[in-house]
């Protein structure tokens, strides 16, 4: 199997015992010719029934097969009842004329994801070889190979041998490579690789729907909460479906996979990232661990069903189109819905759910014309890029500034002053005394349009300048250019993956890898003005609601200092996760770039 992403399950065989007394003849029935069929006086066994654990009093029946050894009923059953809440059941002293049989479990179970009793009673069904058992658990698997197992034993495999065939079967269907001799030996408080298959298959069951489709009548939250709407024949409908699927050829139908692989990639994606430590889940297990390892079983479900390989970093905005049908939220119907084909996209690190819309949009060239300038001062040349936006032709520099001159910082012990090169103080780029980045601007000392650094017939591009550039371009993503990408974990912790493309040839670049941002000079005036008296009524009005006479007096005393603050902006920052790309206000920077637009 080709890997998804993080394996949990290694493939290593679980070691149980099941003793198959014979070959099968070709009339379908148990030869005897090998080892022939053992009857069994006095049998005693023991087990446990699970979804979740069955409830004291549930129902469990044996049924006698035949002598012939053709897993056929004879029509005698036993009946016990499940001892107490966990499911613990035993059979004594009984006189079977063949080791095979066939178990029936029937009653309410506990729910894995929030302890309470199950609305719905559940019926699950096994088979097993008796011969040499002690135990034998009835759970999901062994209901989902029941049937299979009968038809391979039809079909000429001894009993043994179909009992290997179709648990691996099952398990595989899942993603899960492993090989499982006997499924009614899994128990899902069990720690083997199977066992936390079993349990994690058992919690998706868990949180299907099986409400009847509501009637458009009161709130619809509150009817799916009701468990008076709960379809019960929907809930053994469904686990059967896995066992009717299976019991042809070992195989699962796409379409009912499907809404356990949109469950898989929902929750790979809102929790496969995350490290788990903490508190306690079910009987003692650390519930986070619980939670990660079912992340990872679910990336198997996803390799399984989509035959992905992993998605790296040398896969980098790779994309796939996938021919098969995936359970999605469809936010206008309000409802999981199949939908085919489905689009995924690489983001170095994962595989993500897209449209085919957004994955020829990262591509799709922002309408633009390259150009170019000279600074005179120097003679360096810069390409640009002109665009047309709300009537207006603009002309940006589509690199940064590169002009060498003296810092006006202080040189930290050096003889001489710090030279530039593309990076400055907010004081040097307006070239203004450098008092200003500490003491509040004058008025009237930046113009409107304003030179600064900037060679003649140029301006350092302002606030307004870079919010009516985003607007065109529709995001900052948009210009980015390719080199946005860092470690995994730091990306993963700041949330700073993706998939960017320089489709306007803007050529923004990171400052640092660590943080994945980058900030520009800028100023503007007025942007972010507040009305005085709109604040200062607001402010009162909360202060003396609250009681607050001290709260009242300082709104009063410092609302014109506040607004004084705000009138200023010097500089933004740009970078992956920042929704429109301007974080504001901000006071002036010691270390920034600069971009120059044409006057």
């Amino acid at each position: 199997m080709k890997n998804f992403s993080l394996k949990l399950f290694n493939a290593v065989a679980l070691i149980a015992g099941i003793s198959a007394c014979s070959d099968i003849n070709t009339a379908g029935g148990i030869s005897e010719e090998t080892e022939g069929v053992t009857a069994l006086l006095g049998k005693k066994f023991s087990g446990a029934v699970q979804k979740g654990p069955f409830v004291e009093g549930s129902s469990v029946v044996l049924k006698e097969t035949s002598a012939e050894g053709n897993l056929e009923p004879t029509g005698r059953e036993f009946e016990t009842k499940v001892l107490n809440d966990d499911g613990d059941f035993k059979f004594g002293d009984l006189d079977l004329e063949c080791q095979y049989a066939i178990l029936t479990a029937e009653g309410h179970y506990t729910r894995e994801v929030n302890g309470e009793r199950s609305h719905c009673s559940l019926r699950l069904n096994a088979v097993s070889n008796l011969e040499k058992r002690n135990t034998a658990n009835i759970n999901l698997l062994t209901h989902f190979e029941y049937k299979r197992v009968l038809n391979l034993v039809k079909s000429g495999k001894t009993f043994a041998q179909a009992k290997r065939q179709a648990a691996t079967e099952v398990l595989g269907a899942f993603g899960v490579r492993i090989e499982v001799p006997a499924a009614e030996d899994l128990n899902i408080y069990n720690s083997s690789d199977a066992d936390r298959t079993l349990y994690h298959i058992s919690i998706f069951v868990d949180t299907q729907d099986f409400t009847d489709p509501w009637n458009g009548e009161g709130d619809k939250w509150e009817y799916k909460m009701d468990p008076a709407n709960i379809n019960c024949s929907k809930l053994q409908a469904y686990v059967d479906k896995y066992a009717d699927d299976f019991a042809e050829d070992g195989t699962l139908n796409d379409s009912l996979l499907a809404p356990l692989v949109g469950n898989a990639y929902i929750t790979n994606s809102y929790f496969g990232n995350v490290m788990y430590e903490g508190e306690t889940g079910a009987k003692g297990r650390d519930k986070y661990e619980l939670m990660a390892e079912r992340t990872q079983f679910y990336r198997l479900v996803l390799a399984q069903y989509f035959d992905f390989e992993s998605c790296t970093e040398n896969r980098w905005g790779e994309t796939k189109r996938i021919d098969k049908p995936l359970e999605v939220y469809d936010d206008e119907e309000d409802e999981n819905k199949l939908q085919s084909p489905n689009y995924f996209l690489c983001d170095g690190f994962d595989w993500h759910l897209t449209t085919k819309q957004h994955i020829d949009s990262l591509k799709m060239r922002i309408d633009h014309e390259i150009g170019s300038m000279t600074d005179p001062r120097d003679g360096h040349k810069y390409q640009t890029v002109i665009f047309e936006h709300n009537g207006k032709t603009y002309e940006w520099m589509a690199e940064d500034l590169r002009f060498v001159t003296l810092s006006d910082l202080p040189s930290n012990g050096k003889k001489s002053p710090f030279i530039t090169d593309g990076i400055y103080s907010w004081t040097n780029a307006m070239q203004i005394d450098v008092k200003y980045l500490w003491e509040p601007v004058e008025e009237g000392l930046i113009d409107s349009v304003h030179q600064g650094i900037c060679p003649d017939g140029w301006h350092i591009a302002s606030t307004n300048d870079w919010k009516n550039l985003i607007n065109y371009v529709g995001n900052a993503g948009n210009l980015l250019d390719e080199t946005w990408r860092t470690d995994k974990e730091t990306a993963m912790a700041k949330d700073m993956t993706g998939v960017f493309f320089n489709k306007f040839d803007f050529n923004l670049k990171p400052m640092e890898k660590k943080y994945l941002n980058v900030t520009y000079n800028t100023y503007s005036h007025n942007t972010f003005t507040r009305d005085k008296e709109m604040e200062l009524d607001s402010l009162l009005h909360h202060y003396t609601a609250v009681g607050d006479t001290e709260g009242v007096e300082w709104a009063k005393a410092n609302l014109n200092s506040l607004r004084d603050f705000q009138e200023l902006q010097s500089s933004l920052k740009i970078s992956v996760n920042s929704g429109r790309g301007i974080d504001g206000p901000s006071g002036p920077q010691q270390r920034a770039r600069v971009r120059c637009v044409k006057n």
